[in-house]
């Protein structure tokens, strides 16, 4: 995983699900991908490039990527 220039990119490789070449098994149809692969995804500007977290389970990429404090919205207390 990577981030520049305000795009993530994702890169990896799935591996075939099929039986081992020894078994006793014939696969007729497979419309699994395996292989390598690669997505590439445009942030907003106010995401934080040096705050991203991942976390891989189940099956399952979650990427979390903080916003810059500076674009956080904030309360302003008038005075009256």
């Amino acid at each position: 995983m990577n981030v520049e220039r305000g795009v993530l990119t994702l890169s990896g490789e799935r591996q075939p699900d099929l039986p081992a070449a020894n078994a006793q098994v014939a696969v007729h149809i497979n419309e699994r991908f395996a292989g390598r692969f690669s997505r590439a995804v445009s942030l907003p500007d106010d995401l934080d490039p040096d705050q991203v977290a991942a976390k891989y389970s189940d099956g399952v990429l979650h990427v979390s990527i903080k916003r810059r404090a500076s674009t956080q919205p904030r309360r302003v207390e008038v005075a009256g």
